[in-house]
């Protein structure tokens, strides 16, 4: 419930902001074609897929992802700028979960038990789960028939809660200079990576949007993250680990707010 508050606060900040914004602006520049300053809705959605390792080089072989979907819920803003380019503003509050099955080779890990940084490798099972709030800045281009649109910009996203474990069934562990230091048989290994999980996440989106009744819109994009999904200092990874994800949304339009109309018998002085 807080944090659905907080959701609620921002977004009633960004419509306060940008109708005062527009309040000023000289309509009489714009396109006849455009209707409205800007359009409120809500969004449900999901997400699919994962952190992935970059460069791809680094991903697992074999590698067998099975992604688990949850329901996103947000809200979103349109600012018409012309009748066919328009900005647009999201917040959404969203869980992007995967399991995977990999066979991973030398991968640094720290061995609890014996208290030192050690490596494995084996068939490992992995499982990746984030809960996130969302916020996409993008522009819009609508084509001749106002239905289908494309969408590309980038997002900022907060990570409230993140999960990265893994467990190693079978294979073998050596220490970090590389000596065998004994057989994965009998009991897995299992390793929480949790901890070294960082909290934010930057990068870009590209999308298509089509409008199927006057207020309901159906959207499909995929965006990658820029940032690794690690902590800066951690010390197991040599590579990065990119948020990488395809996006399908339905969008209800709650309302327009319309611009003043001029009044052609007022007296202009």
């Amino acid at each position: 419930m807080k944090t659905m508050k907080i959701i609620l606060y921002i977004l009633l900040f960004l419509a306060g902001s940008v109708s005062s914004v527009f309040a000023g602006r000289n309509t009489t520049g714009m396109s006849d074609e455009v209707e409205y300053r800007f359009a409120l809705g809500v969004q449900l959605g999901t997400d699919i897929g994962g952190a992935i390792p970059f460069p791809f080089k680094h991903v697992p072989s074999p590698f067998n992802p099975y992604p688990r979907l949850f329901p996103s819920l947000g809200a979103k803003l349109s600012f018409p700028i012309t009748s066919k380019w328009a900005l647009g503003t999201e917040i959404t509050y969203k869980r992007e979960a995967i399991d995977a099955d990999a066979r991973i080779k030398d991968q640094r890990f720290n061995d609890e038990k014996n208290d030192v940084i050690a490596r494995f490798t084996g068939s490992a099972e992995m499982g990746m789960d984030f809960t996130m709030v969302e916020v996409p800045v993008y522009a819009k281009y609508t084509f001749r028939n106002q239905k289908d649109r494309l969408l590309f910009g980038g997002y900022f996203a907060y990570a409230m809660k993140g999960k990265f474990n893994i467990q190693v069934n079978e294979g073998f562990m050596m220490t970090d200079e590389g000596v065998y230091n004994g057989a994965i048989e009998d009991e897995p290994l299992r390793i929480n990576f949790s901890d070294i999980l960082d909290s934010w996440d930057v990068g870009i989106l590209l999308g298509y949007e089509r409008k199927l009744f006057t207020r309901v819109e159906i959207g499909l994009r995929v965006s990658c993250g820029f940032k690794d999904i690690f902590k800066r200092d951690n010390q197991y990874f040599d590579y990065k680990m990119l948020h990488m994800r395809g996006t399908l949304a339905l969008s209800y339009n709650l309302f327009d707010i319309k611009p003043p109309r001029l009044n052609p018998f007022r007296h202009r002085g």
